[in-house]
């Protein structure tokens, strides 16, 4: 199976006091053993390690950034097509605040026909993505 990594699935991994910790501790261990593939977006990466910084510690940003490039995760950046791709579905969204970057891992999700993406966000909840 294939899953792609949104930044608050890597939020609740790494900062402790997180409602979703568990969670998400318990999601990679499971997928690590079925040998399952993750991919994340440069894009996410940066996202991640932003949020990290500002909402628990620049420390925690850091040690995000030194452990993702350690992970068993393939990084995946955006092609012209991609961003197309991705720029459509923002385009059809009506909801403030929408993330772009969200919207970046639903098109690749989609076109890759990933089995999910690994997320907390509302923004993916009923989306079927294979």
């Amino acid at each position: 199976m294939k899953y792609i990594l949104d930044s608050d699935f890597l939020f609740g991994l790494y900062v402790i006091h997180d409602p979703h910790h568990k969670e998400t501790t318990s999601s990679l261990r499971k997928i690590q053993k079925n040998k399952d593939k993750l991919i994340i977006l440069n894009l996410v990466i940066q996202e991640t390690a932003t949020v990290l910084s500002r909402k628990d510690s620049q420390k925690t940003g850091l040690i995000f950034l030194e452990e993702i490039l350690k992970m068993p995760v393939e990084i995946m950046s955006l092609d012209e097509e991609d961003k197309k791709l991705a720029w459509e579905i923002f385009k059809k969204q009506t909801k403030k605040g929408t993330s772009f970057i969200d919207c970046a891992n639903l098109a690749i999700a989609k076109k890759y026909k990933f089995d999910g993406i690994l997320s907390f966000d509302e923004f993916y909840a009923g989306i079927k993505v294979k």
